[in-house]
């Protein structure tokens, strides 16, 4: 009786270079991910200065802030705090544009939540003096009316600025074209 074993000579460099191969392709992945979130943040940087994310304007400041503001563009300061970050998730790779990350402080993470979703604040009477005498020293200002309150007003309402919902919805489609259209240029061998 003759037995037969096959035996699969080099196994083992297969395998190995199977890993290099996968290793190389995750690579080629985590560099186009990152260079289109670095495209994101500074195109979303690039639109809140302008005052208009996604294509859709700020609602306007109101009077009394337009006169004590000296920039013309409301939120443009968030544009600073824009970063994105990328991290693992069950063996996958996710993208986060905003404020997020470990190099961005709580207190630009609370602003930019707060002009998304909009807030009141309470008109406290030190608040009320306030605005009266400011109003009063500025003169025949065509702002000054806006300083003197009437009795019953007890909160300013800010309106909601949407920033990230109407950017992505704008660059969503691009942005999982453009990931695509790098990781196969870097897998070519090509500089990105």
């Amino acid at each position: 009786m003759i037995k037969f074993s096959p035996v699969l000579r080099g196994a083992t460099d297969l395998k190995r270079r199977l890993s290099a191969e996968s290793r190389r392709q995750e690579k080629a992945l985590e560099t186009a991910i990152k260079v289109e979130g670095y495209r994101l943040r500074k195109t979303l940087a690039r639109q809140i200065r302008s005052g208009a994310p996604g294509g859709l304007e700020f609602a306007p400041l109101s009077m009394i802030q337009r006169k004590r503001a000296r920039r013309k563009k409301p939120l443009a300061p968030l544009a600073k705090a824009v970063k994105y970050h990328i991290e693992r998730d069950r063996g996958g790779l996710v993208m986060h544009i905003g404020w997020t990350g470990p190099k961005v402080s709580k207190s630009w993470k609370r602003i930019a939540e707060k002009q998304q979703s909009g807030f009141e604040r309470p008109i406290k009477p030190a608040l009320r003096r306030y605005l009266v005498g400011y109003g009063g020293e500025l003169g025949r200002s065509k702002f000054r009316p806006y300083f003197f309150l009437r009795r019953d007003t007890r909160t300013f309402k800010t309106p909601a600025r949407p920033i990230m919902e109407p950017f992505w919805d704008q660059q969503q489609r691009r942005s999982r074209r453009n990931i695509t259209v790098n990781f196969r240029r870097k897998l070519r061998g090509e500089r990105i």
